[in-house]
């Protein structure tokens, strides 16, 4: 049994996740992609409440503390099966990160026999990945636009809290072609993007987006 979180599949699945269905256009929603997952039943809390007869406040609250989603497993004749729920009066943008990890634990087919801090580790990886792509970075850091964290944030949905994570994140080598392949996909909304974007972020007075060792290793090459 490895205890230790595996970052370097967690964002290879991510954008492997990208890549099959196409996704093209940010900030990115886990929610339709959850969606298209065989096996998987993915259900608001207001809807879970209304189908079992209990008060949704207190199925919010055997959630867990985030109270923002979870996911609930087990084995069916050999295969795993998961219930999602989510908390569908929260903002996108905790959403956004809250349905990528769970989506993170389908993708990574965790199953409850490893810990749950490396499988919430790498869930976490998952959903960064998926959310902020590198490639999706890197082309704005070429662009010559100023990568502030209000720049980030129209980019990807990912404001302040989500860019402490991404900090957190080690950067990890995946494939080059995989990295191209991405960047096509997404070369025609980074030049609608910036040909908008730039004017606004001349003036824009937030910080520069730090992104700690999270682009470390990002590579084209190969």
């Amino acid at each position: 049994m490895n205890d230790s979180a595996d970052y370097t599949t967690a964002a290879l699945r991510a954008a492997e996740t990208l890549i099959r269905y196409g996704i093209c256009t940010a900030p990115i929603d886990p929610l339709p992609i959850l969606k298209k997952q065989p096996g998987i039943v993915i259900i608001p809390f207001a809807e879970m409440a209304f189908a079992t007869g209990e008060d949704r406040d207190s199925i919010v609250a055997s959630f867990g503390e985030s109270q923002d989603a979870a996911s609930l497993f087990k084995m069916v004749n050999g295969q795993l099966r998961y219930i999602v729920a989510y908390n569908q009066r929260l903002p996108f943008y905790i959403l956004q990160r809250a349905l990528s990890r769970e989506l993170g634990h389908i993708m990574l087919h965790h199953d409850g026999t490893r810990p749950e801090s490396v499988r919430m580790e790498e869930a976490m990886c998952f959903a960064r990945n998926l959310i902020c792509p590198r490639p999706l970075i890197k082309m704005i850091q070429e662009s010559g636009i100023r990568m502030t964290t209000e720049v980030l944030g129209n980019l990807t949905g990912c404001y302040e809290r989500c860019l402490a994570g991404l900090r957190k994140t080690p950067g990890v080598v995946i494939p080059g072609e995989i990295n191209r392949t991405i960047r096509k996909q997404f070369e025609t909304y980074v030049k609608d993007f910036v040909s908008f974007q730039g004017i606004l972020a001349r003036d824009d007075e937030t910080h520069e987006a730090d992104f700690g060792t999270y682009m470390d290793g990002y590579t084209e090459e190969g």
